[in-house]
């Protein structure tokens, strides 16, 4: 699943327990559409996933390393994160996996 975000330097990512599996997934992201703009005075993003109520987050890697802080790609250019997480409750843990995108767009041009 991929999740997006408009100048977020702080994005959540929300699990959720899925009610006909009991899975824990990742909650829906928003449409597709344009993540960083000409507004956003940042360089880096940090992205946090967040277990679902009662559980615990007890691990997150992320493919292209780190600890999820990403810098801001150049203008027009989009950086995709995949990851893997672990939650737990009570004893019992599951796995899953998701993406997230990093996109910076053109300023448009002025008339």
């Amino acid at each position: 699943m991929t999740y997006n975000f408009t100048d977020d330097p702080s994005p959540t990512l929300n699990t959720v327990l899925e009610p006909t599996t009991g899975a824990v997934v990742l909650a829906d992201g928003a449409i597709q559409g344009n993540l960083i703009t000409d507004q956003f005075s940042g360089g880096d993003v940090s992205v946090s996933i967040v277990p679902p109520s009662g559980w615990s987050l007890d691990d997150v890697q992320w493919t292209t390393g780190g600890t999820g802080t990403f810098a801001v790609p150049p203008v027009g250019e989009e950086h995709n994160h995949g990851f893997t997480y672990t939650v737990s409750h009570n004893g019992s843990s599951q796995s899953s996996a998701g993406s997230f995108k990093i996109k910076k767009v053109r300023k448009p041009p002025t008339a």
